[in-house]
């Protein structure tokens, strides 16, 4: 299996990897993101989402507060750290399906900021576009046995 910690893309694009969500909503920046976006202990990053997209963070200064409240949702902010975690609003949870041990996948973009989502939606994602390409997930899993861990 291939464990990807950070994977910089095309235009500034980034996969960070994934991180669990701790008993109260806490996550961890993952320290490649927090040195990319110039995020540090102490920070104030604003937190807003939208339920097809996932949840974002911007860091205060980067940003026009005006266009971040234009998302479905938006839910402030919330402060960094000393070891770079921030912790998720309980109604950011509540309305994002978001529970305590759930894999949350990072991603960024040098423009619009840090984006998470549940590694759930990913894998959802993927699952369909199997069945309507190839046939079915189910004959992919059969046919690479080994290669899939359900609960990455």
């Amino acid at each position: 299996m291939i464990k990807i910690t950070e994977f910089p893309g095309k235009k500034g694009k980034y996969f960070f990897g994934s991180v669990k969500v701790g008993e109260r909503g806490q996550i961890v920046i993952p320290l490649k993101a927090r040195e990319v976006f110039g995020i540090e202990a102490k920070d104030e990053v604003y937190i807003a989402g939208e339920l097809n997209k996932g949840l974002g963070l911007a860091k205060s200064l980067d940003i026009d507060i005006k266009e971040l409240e234009k998302h479905e949702h938006y839910f402030g902010t919330a402060k960094v750290g000393e070891r770079g975690q921030i912790v998720i609003p309980q109604e950011a949870r509540e309305i994002f399906k978001i529970n305590s041990g759930d894999l949350i996948l990072i991603f960024g973009d040098i423009k619009k900021g840090i984006a998470f989502t549940k590694a759930t939606k990913l894998k959802n994602f993927a699952i369909k576009l199997f069945q309507s390409f190839l046939g079915g997930f189910e004959d992919i899993q059969e046919n690479n046995r080994g290669d899939f861990n359900e609960e990455e």
